[in-house]
């Protein structure tokens, strides 16, 4: 497991109507650095164009679910398909982010630095991504609530998006990703099930990825994140339900809650104030009564996209 080479790493990327020429310039930097790429589609429309421009490539598999089936159970496909050729580490990645050269030698370099008994409490490696906007301190304070100490060349954390992960094969193999979730806090779900069996998930200081969260918008005083209705909702029902299960915190939660409704309706104007307020109650009593999976409501199609 302390090997810095590349051997021993399968990477899973999730997608869902990608941006081709992006998602191929990170799969060609995934290539270069792992034994392979396998990537799960959630029923993209652009599905074809994706297998066309990987079918002659003999180190990437294309595989298509068919339909959305959410993040969860993307990840969860992909890793059984990638433990079958015995790797030591899986990789689990977006669709948009982009890895620099040399980063999966790099953090496994400074995995092999640390005490043979952190290494074995190890549950996510996670590569460093560029710094979100954060023209507001609640978003830093949002930051630093995750943060739990330094150990070395790593920042231990209590949580990290999935994009950039290097997880134990034989982790992954007992910890599986939330599929009732469909999409997001997925990863804030994995690393605390982990954490609750005693693993560390430690994020390399140096930054060596470029991940996209959310839309970026600078047509407004501030330049930040934006996520739609629908993505609004999901963030809050599954935060609701993490938090009332003590798996996650609390202040962390009314920052996401207000961080997002203040982009929203930054974006979609004072006139959508009635909107977000909608899709944050809907949000928080799904969340309450366990209403999980995927959830389609005629006002989460409302706002800008």
């Amino acid at each position: 497991m302390t090997n810095p080479e590349r051997h021993g790493v399968r990477a899973v990327v999730v997608t869902w109507n990608p941006d081709v020429a992006r998602l191929i310039e990170a799969v060609r930097a995934l290539v270069s650095q792992t034994d392979g790429v396998i990537i799960i589609d959630n029923g993209s429309a652009n599905l074809g164009e994706v297998v066309e421009q990987f079918s002659s490539s003999e180190t990437v598999k294309v595989v298509g679910l068919g339909e959305n089936r959410g993040i969860g159970a993307a990840l969860n496909a992909g890793v059984a398909l990638a433990l079958g050729s015995g790797p030591a580490w899986i990789m689990t990645m977006d669709q948009d982010t982009l890895v620099a050269e040399g980063s999966v030698a790099g953090i496994l370099t400074d995995f092999a630095s640390l005490e043979e008994s952190l290494q074995r409490r190890c549950g996510i490696l996670a590569l460093r991504p560029h710094p979100q906007p954060a023209s507001i301190w609640l978003t830093r304070y949002a930051e630093s609530l995750m943060v739990i100490g330094d150990i070395g060349p790593f920042i231990e954390r209590r949580g990290v998006i999935t994009s950039g992960n290097l997880v134990p094969a034989e982790l992954v193999q007992q910890v599986h990703f939330n599929e009732s979730m469909f999409i997001d806090q997925v990863d804030f779900d994995f690393c605390y099930s982990l954490r609750e069996r005693g693993h560390v998930v430690l994020q390399q200081k140096s930054i060596t990825m470029d991940h996209i969260l959310g839309e970026r918008y600078d047509d407004v005083e501030r330049i930040h994140p934006y996520e739609n209705a629908q993505r609004m909702y999901y963030i809050i029902r599954n935060s609701t339900y993490l938090v009332l299960r003590r798996r996650l915190g609390v202040r962390f939660y009314f920052v996401q809650a207000v961080v997002f409704s203040g982009a929203f309706v930054s974006i979609n104007g004072v006139g959508s104030v009635g909107h977000c307020i909608a899709v944050l109650v809907r949000g928080i009593f799904d969340g309450t009564a366990g209403r999980m999976g995927r959830r389609e409501y005629r006002l989460l199609q409302r706002g800008r996209k």
